[in-house]
């Protein structure tokens, strides 16, 4: 019969030391998920202010210019006269894409901005 209060404590100090390696693993996850969260920088605050930055009487080669420097990609409809502009940012596991929508007028400057941001994912 084996008494248990006689008992080696050896076996409760390599269970505690195996805690101690459970809870940095952990630890060493959440931080490199943390990380990898926070590195949408500078381009991500571009595009939530390229409203302010592309207003109306702007004329188009500007407006395309700031688009592109902001990351997008751009396409002009001369038919209906509008720019538009695609930007996905890649995350893990979900990205962000964001779509702008540039009206211009006859004399080809910007007449009405539209941006849409929506996750794609999984």
């Amino acid at each position: 019969m084996v008494d248990l209060f006689n008992a080696p404590l050896e076996s409760t100090s390599l269970a505690s030391c195996m805690n101690l390696k459970a809870t940095r693993v952990f630890l060493l996850v959440g931080i490199a998920a943390w990380q990898s969260s926070c590195n949408s920088g500078p381009q991500q605050d571009c595009t939530r202010k390229i409203k302010e930055e592309i207003q109306p009487g702007l004329p188009l080669e500007i407006a395309e210019a700031n688009l592109k420097k902001c990351g997008f990609k751009t396409t002009v409809d001369r038919a209906k006269n509008t720019l538009y502009g695609d930007k996905v940012v890649e995350g893990n596991p979900v990205s962000e894409r964001s779509q702008v929508t540039i009206n211009l007028d006859s004399d080809k400057k910007v007449a009405a901005v539209k941006v849409t941001t929506g996750l794609i994912g999984p």
